[in-house]
């Protein structure tokens, strides 16, 4: 365990949190992804309940925005199964129930990540009413299925990873998954994290956050706000 090599750090609180386990880690990273699974998913659920059927550019940019947030999820998970799991596995044996129940969780995601995808592609190619509670449907599951997992996460997996990953590797682990996004994604992902914050969480990040990417998120704000002011309505 490292807890005792190192202090702890403070920790940020979001709306729909579940918890925010003390430690060494920053977990600020983790818990931004987090409130913006959650805040999306329920304002895709929101907005798609009362889009104009005939608004045809409006619900493709909603499928955009649907795929954009998966692509988002997709990088999260993968890290979380090729690193921070098996490391996890070799290091607190007696934690692999809870291990497995997190893996799995995963797995039912990606059951209601499919069918979301599938159904709001056929919604975007030929808008009815029928389609939009296939989709609504789809939506609320995901949103469901992976709110709980969320949750499970944040009381019972980020306290492991507290006690047993380094603040070494948490920063590496990052590195890598920033590298993987390129400038122009990172911009995208630097508006999504940033949007809609508490005015609490906002102030912590303008202190702990390296300049360079709080100027990108400068850059990203504007420009992301504006859409989502339209995708949303």
């Amino acid at each position: 365990m490292w807890t005792a090599e190192h202090p702890n750090v403070p920790q940020i609180t979001l709306p729909g949190q579940a918890a925010a386990v003390p430690g060494p880690l920053d977990m600020s990273n983790m818990y931004l992804a987090h409130y913006g699974f959650r805040r999306d998913l329920g304002r895709l659920l929101t907005t798609i309940g009362r889009v104009r059927l005939d608004d045809r550019r409006r619900i493709t940019a909603l499928r955009e925005h649907h795929a954009w947030v998966l692509f988002v999820l997709h990088h999260h998970h993968t890290s979380e199964d090729e690193t921070i799991w098996p490391r996890l596995r070799e290091r607190a044996p007696q934690a692999a129930g809870t291990i497995d129940a997190l893996e799995a969780e995963h797995e039912a995601c990606d059951h209601w990540i499919s069918e979301s995808t599938g159904a709001f592609q056929a919604f975007d190619a030929d808008p009815s009413e029928p389609g939009r509670e296939r989709l609504m449907a789809a939506l609320r599951a995901l949103a469901d299925t992976l709110g709980a997992h969320l949750a499970h996460e944040e009381t019972d997996g980020i306290p492991l990873m507290m006690a047993h990953i380094t603040p070494q590797e948490d920063a590496e682990m990052h590195k890598t998954i920033t590298k993987q996004y390129g400038l122009r994604k990172l911009i995208t992902l630097l508006g999504w994290i940033a949007s809609e914050l508490p005015a609490d969480v906002e102030a912590h990040l303008r202190t702990t956050s390296p300049k360079p990417l709080l100027l990108l998120s400068t850059l990203a704000r504007g420009r992301y706000q504006r859409r989502m002011a339209y995708l949303w309505g």
